[in-house]
């Protein structure tokens, strides 16, 4: 009998192992031009190779370094918006709706509207459409997963804080926080990815800024360098990927109990 966590790493190498052997079969039966070149879709190999040279060339490095810390700014400003709007409702439950429908309105707002003005009220250079796009991505589940968390409080143990005279925020800092943590933890994971490609969307209408994964991303569209575009958008996914899993392990090492809620798989 395989346990259960090595199984999953098995059927992951597997579908990951399918899924590189489809691109490689489609790259050189479809795509693959008359005399033998890549075409638009490059075989995996090519892919890799040129990302690893572009890492170790320090190019790749260092556009990808100014993303992720343009989508980790955004990140930490939508956690503690998502926490004080979560206190608030706690304190205030009235304003449970209006959380939500911020929420939700930073999930609708459409990037190609909001970064032409954050653009135009930011000053040349400036990376703040990056963050800015980075914080809409991910506000909307933090904030369902802060309220959430918040709200799955037992009822029990707030009667008990009630019953010794404790109010809503000696509620929130003895029971609500702590009943938080595993939907906190999973709403930062999913957050982690989606902070990174907001900001790096961010970079397709920045001024005066030459360096970040999407600005390396137009450059090699202009010159038509498939295999370099490939490159980068396999390792954006990796760096996706490593925040998913960065978030995941600090959360076994900061709340191991909540591994059996699943929130931290």
């Amino acid at each position: 009998m395989i346990p259960t966590p090595l199984r999953g790493v098995l059927f992951g190498t597997a579908g990951l192992a399918v899924l590189v052997a489809a691109w490689h079969i489609v790259a050189v039966t479809v795509y693959q031009r008359a005399n033998g070149s890549a075409g638009p879709v490059p075989p995996p190999l090519p892919v890799v190779a040129r990302a690893v040279s572009g890492l170790i060339g320090g190019s790749y490095a260092e556009g990808l370094a100014a993303t992720a810390g343009a989508a980790l700014t955004g990140y930490a400003v939508a956690v503690v918006i998502a926490l004080g709007l979560g206190i608030l409702v706690m304190i205030s439950p009235p304003l449970g709706p209006f959380a939500s429908q911020l929420g939700v309105v930073a999930a609708c707002a459409p990037a190609a509207a909001i970064a032409p003005i954050v653009v135009l009220l930011s000053p040349s250079g400036s990376r703040a459409v990056s963050v800015v796009l980075a914080l809409l991505a991910v506000e909307f589940p933090l904030i369902i997963g802060v309220l959430l968390g918040l709200r799955s409080a037992a009822p029990a143990q707030l009667d008990l804080v009630h019953a010794y005279g404790g109010g809503a925020w000696t509620a929130i800092r003895k029971v609500r926080v702590i009943s938080a943590i595993p939907a906190l933890l999973a709403a930062l994971k999913l957050a982690a990815p989606a902070a990174f490609l907001g900001a790096m969307t961010g970079e397709f209408f920045t001024v005066g800024v030459d360096e970040g994964a999407g600005r390396l991303l137009i450059s090699q569209q202009y010159v038509g360098d498939y295999t370099g575009m490939w490159a980068i958008a396999l390792l954006a996914t990796v760096v996706s990927a490593l925040g998913y899993g960065a978030v995941a392990g600090l959360g076994r090492l900061l709340a191991p109990w909540t591994s059996h809620t699943g929130s931290l798989r």
